[in-house]
């Protein structure tokens, strides 16, 4: 399932910053963000909430609303073209089509006055140039391989008749249809139990095997990441603090805010009556972030440059890199 190491990356991230005025002042959502996508993988963003990765994921396709919000820096290559750089109307041929998106607000994304399968079918006929009668048998196809039962009486209702969960479903239906070569799925499965959930992380794991789809998943759900997951992005504060393969995040963690994520998680091997370890204290204000290094104040590893200094992203060995002046591994 990963992509060959000698293969360029599909989508490219370097140095992404977001800001959002108001009128208390300027936040940085997200800040010199760089990662790397290549085809036929699975990378995830973990994160708290509020770390800016679903801001991260609006900005590669430029969804940011503007305002308050804007892209100030940075370059978002995909198969070769700059998406920042580009005209909208190519942007807006690349939407939905070579890069999809599920959103995580399903019902805030839904057309309340289309019916579901037209709106699964809307991208097919848009993109694909497929009649409107094929698109809607195609969207029916759809809507049961995400397990919609009576798929065919289900595609002609609205999107108020749905349960939050398969509205959810729909989104993810309608993000395969152009079966893109991205797909940003964004809490896709926030909604869903368990057994549907797996269900679905399952069917996205085919998209990759079977078609080489390639599927940035943004998720604070680490068994989903330690299950699916090809490479892992931990991001604090609007920054990446860690980047790994998925193995080495649950091996060895070397930054202090991934060890504390992994320690605030019960484990099947815990001995009962363990107490799980949280990470103490609140993520930073966003617009007035401490000196130094943004986690600090809840980091039981810091040093005095910690203090001072920002962290820049450094390489450990040649699959892990963090952004910390101290390894919690040393």
């Amino acid at each position: 399932m990963t992509a060959a190491a000698q293969a360029p990356p599909l989508l490219q991230v370097r140095d992404l910053a977001v800001e959002f005025g108001g009128d208390g002042g300027v936040v940085k959502a997200v800040n010199g963000v760089s990662f790397d996508l290549h085809r036929g993988e699975i990378v995830a963003l973990v994160g708290e909430s509020g770390c800016g990765k679903s801001v991260t994921a609006l900005a590669l396709l430029r969804l940011v609303a503007d305002p308050p919000g804007r892209i100030t820096a940075g370059s978002i290559h995909f198969d070769g073209e700059d998406l920042l750089q580009i005209p909208l109307p190519l942007l807006r041929d690349i939407r939905g089509d070579r890069i999809a998106m599920i959103f995580q607000e399903a019902m805030n994304s839904l057309n309340p006055v289309h019916r579901i399968g037209r709106q699964i079918a809307e991208p097919l006929s848009l993109h694909r140039a497929m009649p409107m009668r094929d698109a809607l048998a195609k969207a029916v196809d759809l809507l049961r391989s995400v397990r919609i039962p009576e798929a065919l009486r289900r595609s002609r209702d609205y999107p108020h008749q749905f349960s939050g969960g398969m509205q959810q479903r729909a989104m993810i239906a309608m993000g395969m249809g152009c079966e893109p070569d991205i797909i940003i799925a964004d809490e896709p499965t926030t909604a869903l139990d368990v057994t549907i959930q797996a269900q679905l992380l399952e069917l996205l794991q085919q998209q990759v095997v079977e078609k080489q789809t390639s599927i940035l998943l943004i998720t604070h759900n680490l068994g989903i990441v330690a299950r699916y997951a090809d490479r892992v992005n931990v991001m604090y504060a609007g920054r990446i603090v860690e980047q790994a393969k998925a193995e080495d995040i649950y091996d060895r963690p070397r930054h202090p805010y991934t060890l504390g994520l992994l320690q605030s998680v019960p484990r099947i091997d815990q001995a009962i009556g363990d107490k799980l370890t949280p990470i103490e204290g609140q993520p930073p204000d966003p617009i007035n972030p401490p000196p130094g290094c943004p986690f600090r104040p809840r980091c039981r590893f810091a040093v005095t440059r910690c203090d001072e200094d920002i962290p820049p992203l450094r390489r450990l060995t040649d699959s892990q890199s963090i952004a910390c002046w101290v390894d919690v591994d040393d």
